[in-house]
């Protein structure tokens, strides 16, 4: 084989593995975005049951101030009681203790609503605390997993890049130039493979003599349409059909 066609084929293949490694590289923070996703969202459940218990927390100190401030105002009641001369303004008096200790009442209901409603969010709050707990395990399992294979892959992108550095210098400058522009323009292969005197980059067809030209890989030839270097290769049943066209004495 013509060794700047040969030189062509292994860079071509070179450098397809290393654009595999950059997209490898690539996806990962895609594949850490999968468990960073769970973890948001049991984050978000823990906090709005965290606010949500402050609130009732906060509820339940104003009740708690409110019934304060009402048992003081029956003591104070209460303490002026020896005071009162008649009946009626005992009576009257006597109403508006009751009528405080009526609004007690309600209060305390309303504090002992809140009690089990913090009870709950408790409870809940703990639960989402052990999800998010579990949650933040997962993803920084999977981030120090991931953060191996990336530090892996880079170390063999490394090696790839250095070892195509030297592969460059055996070809001919002129001819690399030609295969990068190939490359900028169809994005994925330079040199193509023909067969049945079709290019397979283009699937355009192959004059019979510039075929048979090709099949010998003595020589750099282009495709006519798609202008990638074009080489043969020898499949197994063409081998097969040769040997039995030519069968050895």
């Amino acid at each position: 084989m013509n060794e700047q066609l040969k030189f062509l084929i292994e860079l071509q293949d070179l450098d397809s593995s290393i654009m595999s490694m950059v997209e490898n590289i690539d996806v990962i923070p895609r594949k850490l975005d999968q468990f960073k996703s769970p973890l948001q969202e049991a984050n978000e459940k823990f906090q709005k049951a965290k606010i949500k218990l402050d609130a009732l927390n906060k509820k339940k100190k104003v009740k708690d101030m409110q019934l304060d401030e009402i048992q003081d105002k029956i003591a104070k009641l209460k303490s002026k009681s020896s005071g009162i001369k008649t009946n009626k303004e005992y009576e009257a008096h006597l109403k508006e203790i009751q009528g405080f200790e009526k609004n007690i009442s309600m209060i305390e209901d309303d504090i002992l609503i809140i009690m089990e409603e913090i009870e709950t969010y408790e409870k809940d709050l703990k639960e989402e605390q052990v999800k998010v707990r579990k949650a933040e395990d997962a993803f920084n399992q999977q981030e120090k997993v991931l953060g191996e294979e990336q530090k892996k892959l880079q170390a063999e992108l490394e090696t790839e890049k250095a070892k195509r550095k030297d592969f460059v210098l055996r070809i001919d400058k002129g001819i690399y130039t030609q295969y990068i522009n190939l490359l900028k323009r169809f994005g994925d292969k330079a040199v193509v493979e023909t067969r049945n005197e079709i290019c397979l980059g283009c699937n355009t067809n192959i004059p019979p003599q510039l075929f048979n030209d090709i099949k010998k890989n003595d020589n750099l030839y282009s495709c006519f349409f798609c202008k990638r270097f074009l080489y043969f290769k020898e499949s197994p049943s063409s081998d097969n059909h040769d040997r039995e066209a030519h069968p050895s004495s």
